[in-house]
C-alpha cells in the first residue's frame, strides 16, 4: 500500500481566540491567513460523543482538518491557547481546535491534522 500526501484544495484562517482558552470568534488580523487545508470526514473515523465532553449529553461532530507539515495550528496542548479556524476562509464557519498532531512524522507524506468542532451558534444559515 502506498501512502501519499493529501490534497489541500481549501484555504483557512487560523487565529488565537480574543480571550485565550475561550472558544469565540476572533477578529482580524488573524495569526495565519489563507492556509492550504482539507476539511475531511472521508475514510477517517469520526468521533461523536454523548458524554464527558464540553457539553455532556450532547452529540458532537468532530471534523478533521488536514494541513501541510509544520503548519502553526495550536491545540489544547499548547502552553497559551488552542486556536480558532475559519474553514473555508471568509466563510464565517468557525471551529475550535480540540487536538493537533502530526501524521506520518518523518516520512515523505508527513502532514498535520487537527480535530475541530464547529463553534456553537456562530454560523449564519444557510451555511456557505
Amino acid at each position: 500500500m502506498s501512502y501519499r500526501l493529501p490534497a489541500f484544495p481549501l484555504l483557512c484562517n487560523i487565529a488565537t481566540p480574543p480571550a485565550p482558552g475561550v472558544a469565540s470568534i476572533p477578529t482580524p488580523p488573524y495569526r495565519l491567513n489563507l492556509v492550504k487545508c482539507q476539511l475531511t470526514y472521508g475514510r477517517r473515523v469520526n468521533v461523536a460523543s454523548t458524554g464527558g465532553t464540553g457539553v455532556p449529553g450532547i452529540p458532537l461532530l468532530a471534523m478533521s482538518l488536514l494541513l501541510p507539515k509544520l503548519t502553526d495550528i495550536r491545540g489544547p496542548q499548547d502552553s497559551v491557547s488552542f486556536d480558532m479556524v475559519e474553514v473555508p476562509a471568509a466563510s464565517g464557519r468557525w471551529y475550535w481546535t480540540a487536538a493537533v498532531d502530526d501524521i506520518a512524522k518523518g516520512f515523505a507524506n508527513e502532514h498535520r491534522t487537527a480535530a475541530i468542532f464547529a463553534l456553537a451558534k456562530a454560523w449564519i444559515a444557510p451555511y456557505s
